[in-house]
């Protein structure tokens, strides 16, 4: 290959990653929704999206069948600074909950009339 077709195929190559790099911040997902099931009643899944460069957790409630009760709950102090009973999706709107450095969060599913419950993965 030339001297001048090398050329052009760098330039391609670095357009292309600087594309993937300005847009792979904005609300990207950074870890893979996952699914928390505490019964077949009551189901979501936990997913967190980049947010101005730092992971924000999100419930997303899937199967909503009985007294479902969702929340995030950080695992560094027991707290839990997310609750709903809403089966609406990707909660809490609009940035989540931030799950930046040092934190330690994980969605938890509880069937209040089967008292089941299930955490997800902590993030």
């Amino acid at each position: 290959m030339s001297r001048k077709g090398l050329s052009r195929v760098g330039v391609l190559a670095v357009a292309a990653s600087a594309m993937v790099l300005s847009t792979s911040g904005l609300a990207s997902a950074s870890v893979a929704p996952t699914p928390v099931v505490a019964d077949s009643a009551c189901q979501a899944l936990e997913l967190t999206k980049i947010i101005d460069g730092h992971d924000h957790m999100f419930v997303d409630p899937t199967v909503d069948n009985s007294s479902c009760y969702y929340m995030i709950v950080d695992m560094n102090t027991g707290l839990d600074p997310f609750t709903t009973w809403s089966p609406a999706g990707d909660q809490p709107a609009p940035n989540g909950v931030y799950d930046g450095p040092g934190q330690r969060l994980s969605v938890e599913v509880i069937d209040e009339a089967t008292t089941q419950y299930n955490f997800g993965p902590i993030n």
